[in-house]
């Protein structure tokens, strides 16, 4: 039997289109952060795995924009040319488990996204729900991104404590969302807007949560209160825009990583050291045409670049962190 090959060609225009965003990767330069700074973006991926395309409800398998919708996919931009071992992006997206809930939470994998979309089929909704073999099924998407996210955090801390040595300065941990004004249908006129607008930032710190004896949050208010004050500057806001534990007051994430106290396996990384872990949201219409969640490249720039300056201020306690004479135990 002859084998029969189809010829490919591209145009030379073609070829550049498709292999210019990885000579851009190759040659794009790494932003260099203090060494105590890990950053994450757990809702960072929009990708979905293969097998399970043919699973998802038929109008996530003609609208790609629910995909984007139902992710901040636009934060991986965000962290893009930040070193490999200072950032943290799961494979895939919340599908197959938020990485935001904790694992015995009820909305951990969600049957309907918030347009009211049904994501998976019927079929494979009453698999996950009624089946005698759920379990099977849940701990299969959750081994997809899920739980191998969590793997690579413990594993990068634990490599940002060491390469710190003998120093006691804070590890900060960041994580980095964003949300939308607009939420997405599968076609334009089936979006719809929030009811209230979302602020320009929010920062949070889980300031509800207990961390130690007669301490609450994952990371101290001076702490929150001198980022804001330091983003706002470099974002031209006024510091109001900024809000702290406003709309969100923190997610799993940061309540996992940020709670020593409560987290033998964190505090065995931390070896006595103490973690910042801070949840930061920004209005996605900063840097996204929310209709069609297309970057806006000179904005995105902005944004990056004022993150990234931020985290040079503010995070690097080598240098002092408010006052030149003040140490961290006066400030708390």
């Amino acid at each position: 039997m002859k084998r029969i090959t189809k010829k490919l060609s591209f145009s030379k225009k073609e070829i550049l289109k498709k292999f210019s965003h990885v000579f851009r990767g190759f040659f794009r330069r790494k932003i260099k952060l203090p060494s105590n700074v890990l950053l994450s973006a757990s809702h960072g991926s929009a990708r979905i795995p293969m097998r399970l395309i043919h699973h998802l409800s038929v109008y996530y398998q003609t609208s790609p924009r629910l995909w984007l919708n139902y992710s901040d996919y636009g934060t991986k931009f965000l962290l893009e040319d930040v070193a490999p071992e200072q950032k943290v992006i799961p494979k895939y997206g919340r599908i197959v488990g938020d990485p935001n809930r904790d694992a015995d939470a009820k909305d951990l994998i969600r049957f309907t996204d918030f347009g009211g979309n049904r994501i998976f089929s019927e079929r494979f909704e009453r698999r996950m729900t009624k089946s005698i073999i759920r379990f099977f099924w849940r701990r299969k998407l959750l081994n997809y991104s899920y739980n191998p996210f969590y793997k690579q955090i413990y594993k990068k801390l634990d490599a940002t404590v060491k390469r710190q040595g003998e120093t006691q300065s804070p590890i900060v941990f960041i994580d980095v969302h964003d949300v939308g004004n607009r939420i997405l249908g599968r076609w334009k006129n089936e979006d719809s807007q929030r009811k209230e607008k979302f602020p320009k930032v929010v920062i949070s710190n889980a300031e509800d949560l207990q961390t130690g004896e007669e301490k609450y949050g994952t990371a101290p208010h001076y702490f929150l209160e001198f980022f804001a004050d330091t983003l706002a500057q470099e974002l031209n806001l006024e510091k109001d825009e900024i809000k702290l534990n406003h709309v969100y007051k923190g997610g799993n994430i940061i309540r996992h990583f940020g709670n020593p106290h409560h987290n033998s396996r964190l505090r065995r990384i931390l070896r006595g050291r103490e973690i910042f872990a801070i949840q930061l949201e920004f209005n996605r219409s900063f840097y996204l045409n929310e209709v069609n969640q297309i970057r806006y490249r000179s904005k995105l720039k902005l944004v990056k670049n004022a993150l990234m300056n931020t985290l040079n201020q503010v995070c690097d306690f080598e240098k002092d962190f408010l006052t030149n004479d003040t140490t961290l135990d006066d400030k708390q």
